[in-house]
């Protein structure tokens, strides 16, 4: 564990994370992207089939026509439609959403591009400490003056109703959440940081994958501009914490608290937003955006790395090819040995073969000398003879 400071903060950068694993390369977001594709379609047609079974099973539809219809009804309705009160449109609307978070867990896994971990923090992972300690300044800045405006401006309270039934206030209270975090995952996680490490300038980035978040959203022109402000917002908190614990804060904020107040009918959700509402999100967007960031330059809360991604996947790579390139040199090392030994052993066999040879000529020369001798044969010359009559002759005398 270590702490980010001006020595390594360009390491931590979350646009732009992507960049700082040795394994990155520009086509690898590409693929990740079509798998992850993918994988969320057969996970939601599945989904969908067993929604479509499950409900059809709770209101007696034996053949499931009259549910799947109501399905298409509630996906095709968009936000005029949306009643989070109702257990099979929490499913729908959330669950399928919710799909998206093991959707790309599984790709990034099948690519091995890096791990989900990286698309959660530049900091080594979510951070429960992080995420609780943005909740509360999330729902300050946010939460609360949509429930003021709602419910007081508005006097929503005088429409007090209790909508929801225990199953549907169990599942939107799990899949609520889930389905914003699972937007930060594809919007802020995802999408945000491809086209940071494809650009390596965090602005381009958020203004992209904001532009592709409003298009994404089934509301008016004015509510396009709206939802791509709340994008921007939520990307620029993202890069000042360094996560997206801080702009899942603000996510689950601004849902939960709509539907919660819907669920208890003090409020509506509309595919159509007036300019005031626009002002109002473009308020709220710019305040906590500013409070994050005087918060990443007046508090530790988003320096604390538990663990680098970045570095323990490098350093596995470095230790994977430091292993291969020990592998390739011993096999060269035996290769050359063998070679040596070759030729140490063909040098030895031809001195053998000296040696023998030389062996064979000194043993075979007297053997022939006195096989010829006892043969009875008369040698050219008499060595003896020689000696001692150049001795007496008072030469030199060898000694034999």
């Amino acid at each position: 564990m270590y702490y980010i400071d001006e020595t390594n903060a360009k390491k931590h950068v979350y646009p732009t994370y992507g960049r700082q694993f040795d394994s990155y390369r520009w086509y690898k977001p590409v693929f990740t992207g079509a798998l992850f594709a993918a994988i969320y379609m057969v996970l939601t047609l599945a989904g969908i089939m067993a929604v479509k079974i499950w409900a059809g099973a709770a209101a007696g539809d034996t053949t499931g026509t009259d549910t799947m219809n109501k399905m298409m009804e509630i996906i095709s309705g968009g936000y005029d439609t949306m009643d989070m009160s109702d257990p099979l449109q929490s499913v729908l609307q959330l669950g399928s959403l919710a799909i998206a978070i093991p959707s790309l867990w599984l790709a990034s896994l099948i690519v091995r591009d890096r791990p989900m971990s990286s698309y959660s923090s530049s900091r080594g992972g979510w951070s429960r400490r992080v995420f609780w300690r943005c909740m509360p300044v999330a729902f300050i800045i946010n939460g609360l003056p949509i429930i003021i405006n709602d419910v007081i401006i508005e006097k929503g309270y005088q429409n007090f109703t209790v909508k929801f039934t225990v199953l549907s206030f169990i599942l939107l209270t799990i899949l609520g959440p889930l389905q914003c975090i699972a937007e930060e995952y594809m919007f802020r996680g995802f999408v945000m940081q491809t086209f940071g490490s494809w650009f390596r300038i965090p602005v381009i980035a958020v203004i992209l994958q904001a532009l592709i978040f409003a298009a994404g959203h089934p509301y008016n022109r004015i509510g396009q501009i709206a939802i791509a402000i709340s994008g921007a917002a939520f990307a620029l908190s993202a890069w000042f914490g360094r996560g997206l614990e801080v702009s899942a804060a603000l996510h689950i904020v601004n849902n939960m608290t709509i539907f919660y107040l819907q669920g208890f009918g003090m409020t509506t959700v509309s595919s159509d937003t007036s300019v005031s509402e626009m002002l109002i999100d473009l308020g709220i967007a710019v305040v906590y955006v500013a409070v994050i960031f005087w918060l990443s330059r007046k508090t530790r809360w988003f320096d604390k790395v538990r663990k680098d991604d970045a570095a323990r996947v490098n350093a596995k790579l470095a230790e994977k090819k430091a292993k291969k390139a020990a592998k390739k040199a011993a096999r060269a090392a035996r290769k050359a040995g063998t070679t040596v030994f070759e030729a140490a052993g063909n040098a030895g066999s031809a001195a053998d073969v000296v040696s023998e040879r030389a062996e064979n000529i000194t043993e075979a020369s007297p053997e022939m000398y006195y096989d010829t001798a006892a043969a009875g044969e008369v040698p050219e010359f008499d060595y003896t003879r020689r000696t001692e009559s150049r001795s007496a002759e008072g030469g030199k005398h060898f000694k034999h």
